[in-house]
C-alpha cells in the first residue's frame, strides 16, 4: 500500500487528530497564558455594613460557628493583577473596583434566598458568642 492509499483510507483520523491537536493549543494559551477567565469566589462580607445582605454558611456540619460572605464574580487577570497567585488574604479581592472589567458581587436577598441569608438573629448570636 502506498502513502496516497494510507492517508485515503485514514483521512477522517488524521483531520481528527489534528483538529483536536489545534484545539488544545488554542485552549491552552486562552486560559493558562491570557488567563482569559472568569473566577467566582466567596467574598468576605459583614452583615452590619450590609444590612444583613449577606449569604450565611457553616463551616462544619453541625453549624456550630456561621461566616458570612458574598458571591464574587472576577475576571482573572483584573483578580491576579490586584492580588498576585494568593488571592485569600487580598483585600481588594472583597470588592469590584474602578477599573474591574465584568465583576459583579451578588449578596443575598431574603425573598428570594430564604434562609441562607444573615438575618438580625443571626448577627447578634454571633456577637453575643464574642
Amino acid at each position: 500500500m502506498d502513502v496516497k492509499q494510507k492517508i485515503r483510507n485514514h483521512f477522517f483520523f488524521y483531520i481528527l487528530v489534528t483538529l483536536i491537536f489545534v484545539v488544545g493549543v488554542f485552549s491552552y494559551h486562552r486560559f493558562m497564558i491570557k488567563q482569559d477567565y472568569m473566577v467566582g469566589y466567596e467574598g468576605v462580607c459583614d452583615p452590619v455594613a450590609n444590612e444583613n445582605k449577606c449569604f450565611a454558611g457553616c463551616e462544619d456540619d453541625d453549624c456550630t460557628k456561621e461566616y458570612y460572605y458574598s458571591k464574587m464574580v472576577k475576571y482573572a487577570p483584573d483578580l491576579y493583577k490586584e492580588c498576585g497567585e494568593d488571592i485569600t488574604d487580598c483585600e481588594s479581592a472583597n470588592s469590584c473596583l474602578p477599573d474591574n472589567r465584568n465583576c459583579s458581587a451578588t449578596y443575598c436577598d431574603p425573598e428570594v434566598e430564604g434562609d441562607t441569608c444573615a438575618t438580625e438573629t443571626n448577627t447578634q448570636d454571633d456577637d453575643a458568642k464574642e
